[in-house]
């Protein structure tokens, strides 16, 4: 037998936060069994990134090249031009792609400024990790 209540305006709200009560501390709200993590992004390369074959292109493709001739003081057609940066210091630092304004300005929510290319499209996660597995081999100019 269960509890018999009255109708009254009350009673929809009082069988809401019974609701929101019995699936706030749930993690997944059923969509996964065993709670797991999100899958991981794609992998990062395997391999030797190559500047001029795999970057450059990248770059090239993307307008960056073209865009940054010098826009806030940053050229971006060579790795030396990287590491130097701009305005806003080095875009690359070598072996640390997280650490790296370039990534940083690639990603959802970049440090300063919009997100890259501006207006986008944005460049996928596994174009990123290109980018960063090259970054952190060293940021060779090969």
């Amino acid at each position: 037998m269960g509890i018999a209540m009255k109708s009254s305006p009350h009673r929809g709200i009082f069988a809401g936060l019974i609701v929101l009560a019995l699936f706030a501390g749930c993690k997944d709200m059923g969509t996964d069994p065993q709670g797991s993590a999100p899958p991981p992004g794609p992998p990062p390369p395997t391999g030797t990134i190559s500047f001029s074959q795999r970057v450059l292109p990248i770059l090239q493709r993307h307008g960056c090249t073209g865009c940054h001739g010098g826009s806030g003081g940053l050229f971006v057609g060579t790795p030396a031009q990287l590491l130097a940066g701009g305005d806003h210091g080095p875009a690359v630092v070598a072996g640390q792609a997280a650490s790296s304004n370039l990534i940083r300005k690639l990603q959802v929510s970049p440090p300063f400024g919009v997100r890259m290319p501006q207006g986008g499209p944005y460049l996928p996660d596994t174009t990123i990790n290109v980018i960063s597995t090259w970054i952190n081999q060293g940021a060779a100019n090969n």
